[in-house]
């Protein structure tokens, strides 16, 4: 009986809980078992009794390709979709001697429902017996299912369709580009025939029938190297992505190449897989893949998910980053966000913002100004702003768009301080939704910095700017462009008397000329570039003494202790000046080549905000000047509140007459109808428009009050059709808002209206869109503007005096001015304008800017007249402007014969 029980066969072992990982051919399969502690164990598992076609094999090596056996690919599908990723159970029947391949029965199912897949695939008609199976009753059975597929032409028995059942593979691409060109923009279908790694997948795009190897973008996983080893966590990345996509349909999108034509050793594609699911946001996750910025910036979704991603792993620790130690920050968590004013742009990458009474030095994160060419030097920063190419423009698009405006900050890192540089804190700076960093470099004003790939120290748009970059470089714009670079010759006034002497006179017959302040270096004294002669000067405002601000050693020299409230002078006139587009009246230069004059930002006079603000007091020689009424005034006001400088002032009871008070009286006398009015708006050299000073409140109220209900009860667009002298309400462009006018001209045949702001004076052509109907109680008020002009003074009519006649005019017009009307002209008011006791019309006449008009009723204007004739005749003599070749008057033009 012992003897008996040895010798009996053992019972065949069926073996459970396998997962079909991946199908070979129609008659081979690769099973895994249950991970424990890492990758699972795996088997390779022959179909036992059947064989299937079999599938061709990619060129390796020299190797060349083969050619699939008829029906290989279908029977391979039927399988594959039937069987992967499922649990199947089998019993190995015996195993092949030479390659020690094991061949078994699989079961897929249990109990009742199991399934036979080796009986399967032969009566479907995808698989036929072994030639060299052994007869046996099993064996017969597999025979009798074969005759009966056969007999139903199912299958690879399908002899009709038989030519049409072997692939056309493509496995190798000459120029990858021209198929990526072709395949772009739309997801794709595609099995997954391998895992090279977790970031490389080769797949057979279907129904094309392209073989290609695709590299994920974005990201790279730990990767196995040629002598077998591999990185850290290389096969946990390999198994999460073969678990989830191996031998399974997968969608992908191409997004780019690797290879090139006729790049035979590296012929990959880019892209991301779209379905069942991002795999690339999964492995960065986990910790099992990096970002990589080469392959970012072609990503077609945003790139910043996939840096939130790895920034989450590193926190987190996970894999490939449990030995991670972020970076220091020395910056509180509090003070990662703020909000604040824009005070300085220091140059292309650098500004200066004032939160709350701190200025923070900010540099935009992760980009790089202009720099020099290699090899050359710029000078000092004062210079290279000029001397380098672009960076100039760079500072210009910062300093427009931010200066003066509300910013908000995101510090992304902290630079520490090294070989003598302070510590840089580095923010992505936005203008409302606009990110700076983006809107500089898509310019070509700047480029983006280049950061280690593993450095999180980078802007949190990272991605961004590289696309912005490419944009840059495509459009080819600024630092990109293949033309020559601006050039900026710029000549340097500073400290040089000689030349500030010759550019005196024509600053001073100018009037107000357009500046931009670069740099401050006390409450009066300032460094102005001027646009229009391309210089640099010095200017210190006129009028005033104020304290001098601390000043440091500078070239062994001793620093400076400040005076009383000089530090504070000095952040009041950077925080109003700086960097900003103002207007500067010349009036004499000094020894040292600094010009003197007065400086206003938005019309405002400097020199009388910082004696109003207590911070200056007005010096001496103001009383040659224009302002000294205005200065006086304010400092009387400071005085009186105790500002600053004057908080200790003790008022002494000595009662001074004002000047100001004895002109007003000696002009009461002899022009008894005075008026104040403001100049709203001019026409030419000698008609304008008016208003009373008077009228000011009453019509601030009208036009606020009808603006109010405008807005709270818009009018319906298309409603209203103006008609030739309607009054209407009227939207002015500047300012988008709403004001009084009389429609002057309706355009037939298009939607324009030329339009009269009546309490201004200017004009406009607008849409219907922008006209509404005035209600009863606006239109009984007559406009506050009324149209007048200079008595007796005719325009210049030489195109070339002109423009100069009316920035003259307008420097001279600025304030309120007193008005006496002389006399009427076909309706307008002749009048005579004067500021601070000084007649506009004869300043003009005497600037040789206008002519004077003889009037034939000599006794009624004879004094007037008297006063313009010396003043024109003076013009003359000294051969001003008009006059400086001998020029004719126009009274003159017809004796020599130019009269038109």
């Amino acid at each position: 009986e012992l003897m008996a029980a040895a010798a009996a066969p053992q019972a065949p072992t069926l073996h459970r809980g396998w997962v079909v990982k991946q199908i070979n051919s129609g008659d081979t399969i690769v099973l895994k078992g249950r991970p424990r502690g890492g990758p699972p164990p795996e088997g390779t598992i022959i179909l036992s009794h059947i064989v299937a076609p079999k599938l061709g094999r990619r060129p390796i090596g020299t190797e060349e390709a083969t050619i699939d056996e008829p029906y290989a690919w279908e029977a391979r599908e039927y399988l594959r979709k039937f069987l992967i990723g499922k649990e199947v159970s089998f019993i190995v029947e015996y195993v092949i001697p030479n390659s020690g391949r094991e061949c078994a029965l699989v079961y897929i199912g249990t109990g009742d429902d199991s399934v036979c897949v080796n009986e399967l695939m032969v009566k479907d008609g995808w698989a036929v017996t072994r030639p060299n199976n052994s007869k046996n009753e099993e064996v017969a059975k597999y025979e009798l299912w074969q005759i009966e597929a056969q007999t139903s032409a199912i299958g690879l028995h399908d002899e009709a369709n038989r030519a049409g059942a072997v692939r056309n593979v493509v496995w190798s691409h000459e120029d990858p580009r021209m198929l990526f060109d072709e395949l772009k923009g739309s997801p794709l279908k595609a099995v997954v025939e391998s895992v090279r790694d977790g970031g490389t997948l080769r797949l057979m795009l279907v129904p094309s029938m392209h073989y290609i190897t695709l590299m994920l973008t974005g990201i790279r996983c730990p990767s196995f190297k040629p002598d077998g080893g591999a990185e850290d966590f290389a096969d946990e990345a390999r198994y999460a992505v073969e678990s989830r996509l191996l031998n399974k349909e997968i969608e992908i999108m191409l997004e780019g190449t690797s290879g090139g034509m006729g790049n035979t050793r590296n012929q990959n594609f880019v892209g991301s897989v779209v379905k069942p699911g991002n795999i690339s946001m999964f492995l960065l996750k986990e910790g099992l893949a990096k970002c990589v910025d080469w392959s970012m910036k072609l990503l077609t979704t945003d790139p910043e998910q996939y840096r939130s991603a790895m920034r989450q792993a590193k926190a987190d620790r996970k894999r490939l980053w449990k030995n991670f130690e972020g970076p220091v920050c020395t910056v509180p968590k509090d003070q990662k966000e703020f909000a604040g004013k824009v005070t300085e742009v220091v140059n292309g990458e650098v500004i200066v913002i004032k939160v709350g009474s701190v200025y923070k030095r900010v540099t935009l994160s992760s980009i790089r100004q202009p720099r020099p060419a290699e090899g050359t030097d710029a000078g000092p920063p004062s210079r290279a702003l000029y001397e380098v190419p672009y960076l100039f423009e760079a500072r210009e698009f910062l300093r427009k768009r931010l200066i003066g405006k509300k910013v908000n900050v995101t510090v992304d890192y902290v630079r520490p301080g090294a070989n003598g540089y302070p510590e840089r804190v580095c923010a992505s700076v936005f203008l409302g939704s606009q990110n700076l960093q983006e809107a500089i470099v898509s310019k070509g004003l700047a480029t983006v910095a280049w950061h280690k790939q593993d450095d999180d120290e980078r802007a949190a748009n990272y991605d961004a700017l590289l696309l912005a970059q490419e944009k840059a470089k495509k459009n080819k714009v600024g630092v990109h462009s293949t033309g020559e670079p601006p050039i900026h010759k710029v000549a340097d006034l500073a400290g040089n008397a000689a030349k500030s002497k010759q550019f005196l006179p024509f600053l001073q017959r100018i009037g107000r000329l357009h500046a931009v302040v670069e740099f401050v270096a006390s409450g009066s004294r300032v460094r102005v570039y001027i646009p229009r002669d391309t210089c640099l000067a010095t200017f210190l405002l006129s009028g005033i003494t104020c304290p001098r601000a601390s000043r440091p050693s500078i070239k062994g020299m001793p620093a400076v202790v400040a005076e009383p409230y000089g530090e504070e002078a000095l952040e009041f006139i950077k925080d109003h000046i700086m960097h900003r587009e103002v207007e500067i009246e010349v009036e004499s230069c000094d020894k040292a080549g600094n010009f003197i004059g007065y400086l206003f930002v938005d019309d405002t006079n400097m020199s009388v905000e910082l004696v109003k603000e207590g911070l200056a007091t007005v010096h001496f020689t103001a009383e040659r000047g224009k302002y000294f009424d205005q200065l006086t005034r304010v400092e009387a006001e400071a005085k009186a509140a105790s500002k600053r400088l004057w908080k200790d002032y003790v008022e002494t009871k000595e009662v001074k007459e004002e000047p100001s008070e004895q002109t007003d009286s000696n002009l009461k006398e002899i022009v008894p109808a005075l008026t104040e009015v403001v100049v709203t708006h001019v026409e030419d050299c000698s008609k304008m428009w008016v208003q009373r000073c008077n009228d000011g409140a009453s019509l601030i109220s009208l036009m606020n009050q009808m603006r109010a209900e405008l807005i709270s009860d818009p009018p319906l667009a298309g409603s209203y059709s103006p008609r030739n002298g309607d009054l209407c309400a009227a939207i002015f462009s500047d300012d988008n808002n709403w004001y009084r006018a009389k429609v002057q001209k309706v355009h037939r045949n298009e939607d324009l209206f030329d339009v009269l702001y009546i309490d201004f004076g200017n004009k406009a052509s607008v849409t219907s869109s922008k006209l509404a109907p005035l209600a009863h109680q606006y239109t009984t008020v007559p406009g506050a503007a009324a149209e007048c002009q200079l008595a007796f003074i005719v325009p210049p009519e030489d195109e070339e005096w002109e423009p100069e006649c009316m920035r003259e005019l307008q420097s001279l017009i600025s304030n309120k001015l007193v008005l006496n009307i002389v006399g009427k002209n076909q309706g307008v008011d002749l009048v005579s304008l004067s500021s601070n006791g000084n007649d506009i019309a004869t300043h003009l006449l005497s600037s040789g800017l206008v002519e004077f008009e003889k009037q034939k009723n000599r006794n009624r204007y004879g004094t007037l007249m008297s006063k313009y004739e010396a003043a024109m005749g003076d013009a003359r003599k000294n051969r001003r402007n008009r006059f400086q070749y001998g020029d004719f008057t126009t009274d003159d033009a017809a004796e020599f014969g130019y009269k038109k």
